[in-house]
């Protein structure tokens, strides 16, 4: 009998950040904001605040280790969890358990039980009876069933698009990453991001404060936003650069895009004026104004025009729709890639106000759904370019509320 692959302590490791790092800087992001008086007055409200997020960071792993058997961590490693007794899917019951004990095992128990058993289960794993195992990285995460026989995902229907030359991943173009590679190349870029303006900007400007120092920093920012897929595209070998780019989505496009650019911009619109109708109004700082815009000197507020305007919305599409959707596409069905890439994109920008994450997060979908159906970045850049210009030239009047410029 073959012996099962248990998963390595350096797979579970790996599949344990890229699940907890988005929540981490969420939390601190919600406790910046909680502390600040922006959101609750009240101690009492602040406590339920917290235990409503780790409440939603338990369910978080509980469900989708219950409902699919990995979380998307363990999908974009390559790893799944199993029952002992050889029934794939797990029952709610043991996927609580496990999870409820990880705060237990997070403090060096679960580490020393994983590097010494023979099935390497943590102290979770052998109260609910269950094995993380190492598998080939699935497709989409399909919802398993019971039985002791592992279940291929099944073969997703073609797209509407099929008809026109299109595949399973719409028009997007062929790539060779998939969704472990956009998550590590997304994790590099946080680091680079941060990294890059300490070493070059802190030194001269530690805090930050002059409008040089902000565009500076933004410049290195983008600067990691473009070199990572370039890196990843690639393969390192800077002689396939020129290939790598219609990799990202710089492709021709049909007539008929315009039209689709037009809807998924409306729809963003539409669902952002809802939103600040029934739910908040959102609020973000003048993104502009602090890079320059309206500057005395001509130079920094033309330079701060065409940062807000022109060059940042085109490293930002290249990396959270060339890149990042386009490599979790690659392995997934178009709303979880979309929904988590949308949710990424509203995310970093959080520190501009928490709450215009939902708001970007929708117009990140749409810009997905967009990228899917016409196969080319340029029309994401374009209604990128078109809100951000509109947002600029029209914040005197409206302020930062439905419309954003979003850098």
């Amino acid at each position: 009998m073959t012996e099962p692959n248990y998963a390595s302590f350096r797979r579970r490791a790996l599949a344990s950040l890229l699940d907890n790092v988005v929540w981490i800087l969420f939390y601190f992001w919600i406790y910046i904001w909680i502390v600040g008086g922006a959101f609750l007055a009240s101690d009492t409200a602040g406590i339920v605040a917290v235990l409503a997020f780790f409440s939603l960071w338990f369910n978080y792993f509980a469900v989708c280790e219950w409902r699919w058997g990995q979380t998307i961590g363990k999908n974009a490693t390559g790893i799944e969890v199993r029952s002992v007794d050889g029934a794939r899917r797990l029952t709610y019951g043991q996927a609580s358990i496990r999870n409820l004990l990880r705060l237990v095992d997070f403090f060096v128990v679960g580490e020393v039980m994983i590097a010494t058993d023979g099935r390497r289960q943590r102290l979770g794993d052998k109260a609910a009876k269950t094995v993380v195992l190492r598998r080939a990285p699935q497709g989409a995460m399909t919802p398993v069933r019971g039985g002791a026989e592992p279940i291929a995902a099944e073969t997703p229907p073609a797209d509407p698009q099929s008809a026109e030359g299109g595949t399973r991943r719409g028009l997007l173009p062929e790539i060779d990453w998939g969704p472990r590679q956009a998550f590590l190349g997304l994790l590099a870029a946080i680091l680079l991001s941060a990294i890059l303006p300490a070493i070059f900007v802190a030194p001269f400007d530690p805090d930050l404060s002059g409008t040089g120092s902000l565009i500076a920093a933004q410049f290195l920012l983008g600067a990691s936003l473009v070199a990572v897929p370039i890196v990843v595209a690639t393969s390192w070998k800077w002689r396939r650069w020129r290939d790598a780019l219609p990799m990202l989505g710089f492709r021709r496009f049909r007539a008929s895009a315009i039209k689709l650019a037009a809807l998924a911009w409306l729809t963003y619109f539409i669902a952002s004026a809802i939103y600040s109708a029934v739910i908040v109004e959102p609020k973000q700082e003048d993104v502009g104004g602090q890079l320059g815009v309206g500057d005395a000197n001509i130079a920094i507020a033309v330079t701060a025009v065409v940062l807000v305007a022109v060059i940042g919305p085109m490293w930002e599409e290249l990396f959270f729709r060339g890149f990042l959707f386009s490599g979790l596409r690659q392995g997934w069905s178009f709303w979880p890639a979309a929904v988590v890439t949308g949710l990424l994109f509203g995310l970093v920008h959080a520190p501009e106000g928490i709450t215009i994450v939902v708001p970007l997060g929708i117009l990140g979908g749409a810009l997905a759904w967009l990228y899917e159906r016409t196969g080319s970045l340029w029309p994401c850049i374009g209604i990128h370019w078109f809100n951000n210009a509109l947002a600029l030239a029209l914040a005197p009047l409206l302020g930062n509320g439905t419309l954003h410029a979003v850098l």
